[in-house]
């Protein structure tokens, strides 16, 4: 469902997007990139939202997707999996060889875990993939990130590992951080006052999304961004149904 909104979201024929997906699975193959369908999808779906829903995804796109993958791996072996897949295909954008990225990125994890005192993890290592396509500096994106976590945690919620990706998000937005945590509570408060269905952890994720979307508005900067963190809210789902069939 998720993947099929994008597609009307940008005009995107399904049938095309189809044939896309397959042709693309035989470059990663041919490139020896480790195999997973549905991670497979949703890098496509990415880079097609980053190259540009109407340009061919190419060999040399799938060899700079995959020495991000490399060089991400290289730093954190038993993290980097095919859940970074759509991370790798969003950095692919950036101007940077892969190495940098790959150091950079780690740069960001390593701030994160000093400064906001972060669990280490899957979870962390995908907040410092989003904020590298800031770039901004990791000390300063770091104490970002710190202080949101911060505001939240003083107004009462729960911050977790899963909140994670949230916070990252929220840390591309200018508003002052009060504001920006005033305006997630908020919605956060409507939320788990009329849908019964939503816990609080739930209500902060869910708001923090409408939260971004109602401050973002129709940013052409931030726009790619929104499409992004539909891709880690799919991806949430992805590895929530795997955790369950494997229990």
């Amino acid at each position: 469902m998720l993947i099929a909104a994008q597609r009307v979201k940008h005009g995107d024929d399904p049938v095309t997007f189809i044939d896309e997906v397959e042709r693309v699975r035989a470059l990663l193959r041919a490139a020896k990139v480790r195999r997973d369908a549905v991670y497979e999808t949703l890098a496509v779906l990415v880079l097609r939202r980053v190259l540009g829903d109407h340009q061919r995804i190419e060999a040399s796109h799938i060899e700079r997707f995959h020495a991000i993958y490399e060089a991400m791996k290289r730093r954190h072996w038993l993290l980097t999996g095919p859940e970074d897949f759509a991370a790798c295909a969003m950095l692919l954008a950036r101007p940077e060889d892969p190495e940098t990225i790959g150091a950079g990125t780690d740069a960001i994890y390593q701030a994160l875990h000093k400064q906001a005192d972060l669990w280490r993890g899957d979870a962390l290592q995908t907040a410092a993939n989003v904020l590298y396509l800031s770039g901004v500096e990791p000390t300063i994106i770091a104490d970002r990130f710190a202080q949101l976590m911060a505001g939240f945690r003083a107004g009462g919620a729960r911050i977790g590992q899963e909140q994670y990706d949230e916070l990252a998000i929220l840390c591309f937005l200018a508003w002052p951080v009060d504001r920006i945590v005033d305006t997630v509570m908020d919605f956060r408060g409507q939320l788990l006052a009329t849908q019964s269905w939503i816990g609080k952890d739930g209500a902060l994720n869910l708001a923090a999304s409408l939260a971004f979307i109602r401050i973002a508005g129709q940013d052409s900067a931030l726009g790619p961004l929104a499409d992004a963190k539909l891709l880690l809210d799919m991806q949430a789902i992805v590895a929530a149904r795997q955790a369950a069939a494997a229990s």
